[in-house]
């Protein structure tokens, strides 16, 4: 069998037992066919040092390439040949062909400041009765459905740490609006519970379905956000309103559903939320993730420090 009629097998195993994204299903296809796009080779020759360190080196040496992906890349060949060591389409695994390692550059997570927080979701007191209630009964127009949507988005996944797939996969049933809950599916079909703290956000939520009642007559239960055609919220339009609204309400910065993400993990830590709990919240296997956020938590306090300096007020007491 030749290394190109394996991938499909490898993918409908991924799909099928290990369930995984259709996300990471096409990075995987993408990265295998460009794996075997320069060669027709046989299974066994993946045994052959040659071939991965030929094709790893010149990943290595593309200055085209950016770290993240050449490191995605090798990720995503020693899991298709650990699968097919483990059903035994090849004699061994080549352990040493593939312990490479990729350093990526750190990066600290792009969160959000509280004034930009404040622009975009309004957490003010005179906005806690419910969710635009300007727009009336009915919202006439594509636009105004749009805002409606984006900020009730920026709102949940700023509260909860939802990713932005996870949220379009919400169904009005995974809420519990008395426990203040919401129940998500995540990475790998694994099931969480995010909270919201108060009664404000399940208000909101009410009061969109009911908008979303009267504008397209909806009465699905599959999906919690609406576009402005009555279909469900994609994440590409989800990601397309939210940079439109955030524009709108004059923040300079492009903003991201992911940085709604890192905003909630970085409020919650500096707030002193412990780490584990936000772990947990945000869906991470592991722990090692949420602690980039630390260094966010931890330059917030540097700041503090810094503004308050108690040196100064320790000379300056009388």
């Amino acid at each position: 069998m030749f290394i190109a009629e394996a991938i499909p097998l490898f993918l409908n195993h991924c799909r099928t037992y290990k369930k995984l994204s259709s996300h990471t299903l096409k990075a995987y296809e993408a990265d295998l066919k460009i794996f075997t796009s320069s060669t027709e080779r046989e299974l066994e020759d993946i045994l052959d040092s040659n071939l991965i360190h030929d094709v790893t080196h010149a990943w290595l040496s593309c200055p085209d390439l950016k770290p993240a992906t050449i490191k995605r890349r090798i990720a995503t060949l020693k899991v298709f040949v650990r699968w097919l060591f483990k059903e035994k389409y090849i004699r061994a695994f080549p352990q040493e062909t593939l312990s490479i390692t990729v350093r990526l550059p750190k990066r600290l997570p792009r969160n959000l400041r509280t004034s930009e927080m404040k622009k975009l979701a309004a957490f003010s007191p005179e906005c806690s009765a419910g969710s635009a209630p300007e727009l009336g009964d009915q919202v006439t127009s594509r636009k105004a459905w749009d805002r409606l949507t984006a900020r009730l988005a920026i709102e949940v996944m700023t509260l909860t740490g939802v990713r932005v797939g996870e949220l379009t996969k919400i169904k009005p049933q995974d809420i519990d609006h008395g426990a203040r809950k919401i129940n998500v599916l995540g990475k790998g079909n694994r099931e969480r519970r995010v909270f919201f703290p108060d009664q404000v956000t399940s208000t909101r939520i009410r009061r969109y379905f009911d908008y979303a009642k009267r504008n397209f007559g909806a009465t699905s239960n599959d999906f919690l956000l609406f576009n402005g055609l009555g279909r469900s919220a994609s994440e590409q339009y989800l990601r397309r309103v939210i940079r439109n609204y955030a524009e709108e309400m004059k923040v300079e910065r492009r903003v991201t559903p992911h940085m709604l993400r890192h905003t909630a993990a970085t409020q919650l830590l500096e707030a002193g939320v412990d780490i584990r709990l936000v772990q947990k919240l945000l869906g991470h296997a592991s722990i090692t993730t949420t602690e980039i956020y630390t260094h966010v938590a931890d330059h917030h306090l540097h700041q503090k420090i810094t503004k308050v300096n108690i040196r100064k007020r320790l000379e300056n007491y009388r």
